[in-house]
């Protein structure tokens, strides 16, 4: 019983250990994707392009592992439906991010998608009816604030690419949701699979009629950005199923260091210091809810009697 007790109380430690590692790898690798999609923009790949070949080739990484028995009998139980809402929400926000990432600086990119804890918000009060504390409210209007800083709007509006993130982190925040009310018996491989497929159906529909025969420099680039793309989704997939979401939020906002600097670094990209301004406020507003969530997560002290 003592080595059962043992061997469950690892269990209960390394999962979120494994959620965090997930989660912080993430932070690094998801800004090289804005790198790589910054140099096929350079050599006139669309948008659309982009987002087929990235799906076929994952497709293709991930159809050699359907003959491991587990994979394929978790892919022929999977939660059908369950899998539609997630790839749908996926698919909706890749198109987003990879449209924006041609046009803006990977710092504003990250620090628009910051966004995505106030919409988790505001979802949980709209469709669940969860109670928003008075310092959830400020929270909000806080990282409503930083999101204007950012986006800057102007007499002639807000820039559609930034609108487009915004919508990206909006439908992240539902993909997110989805993720964590997967079914049980839907493994992290049937998650990717079933994306990685409706990604491959509705942008290959969509991008057929665009499509070039890509040139060896931009296959190079395609192979990468799938590579990457797997590895951002099994990493996310992970973090939210297996760590809480109190800790993948937090350190999430590593990221925006990363998004820095490999900005800098890559493409020359110097933060201006309204950007600054703005990012403090939206990841400010993101710790104050997460904060938030956390603490009415807790369960209530047991006060002992004598």
């Amino acid at each position: 019983m003592a080595v059962q007790a043992k061997n469950t109380a690892n269990v209960i430690v390394a999962r979120p250990v494994l959620g965090a590692a997930a989660i912080l790898l993430n932070t690094l690798i998801i800004p090289f994707m804005g790198v790589i999609i910054k140099e096929l923009t350079k050599l006139d790949v669309g948008t659309l392009e982009m987002l087929a070949m990235r799906s076929w080739i994952t497709l293709g990484l991930l159809l050699p592992l359907l003959f491991f028995y587990n994979n394929f009998r978790a892919v022929k139980t999977a939660d059908i439906k369950a899998h539609a809402v997630h790839a749908s929400f996926a698919i909706i926000t890749m198109a987003c991010f990879y449209y924006a990432l041609r046009t803006l600086p990977i710092v504003t990119v990250t620090a628009i998608n910051f966004t995505t804890p106030i919409f988790a918000l505001i979802f949980a009060r709209v469709l669940f009816g969860e109670r928003v504390a008075p310092l959830g409210w400020l929270a909000m209007l806080i990282g409503f604030g930083g999101t204007l800083v950012v986006l800057r709007p102007d007499v002639s509006g807000i820039e559609p690419a930034s609108l487009v993130v915004l919508f990206g982190s909006l439908t992240g925040a539902c993909m997110n949701l989805a993720v964590r009310r997967m079914p049980a018996r839907s493994t992290n491989y049937a998650v990717l699979f079933y994306f990685s497929l409706g990604g491959a159906i509705i942008y290959g529909a969509a991008g057929a009629p665009v499509m070039t025969t890509p040139q060896p420099q931009e296959w190079i680039l395609f192979i990468a950005l799938a590579a990457i793309a797997l590895a951002v989704h099994t990493c996310t997939t992970v973090a939210y199923r297996v760590a809480s979401s109190m800790l993948i939020g937090a350190l999430d906002y590593v990221r925006i260091i990363w998004a820095v600097l490999i900005g800098y670094i890559f493409l020359a990209e110097v933060p201006e210091f309204l950007d600054g301004v703005g990012v403090t406020l939206i990841v400010l507003s993101g710790v104050i809810i997460l904060r938030i969530n956390n603490i009415a997560k807790r369960p209530p002290r047991v006060q002992q009697t004598m």
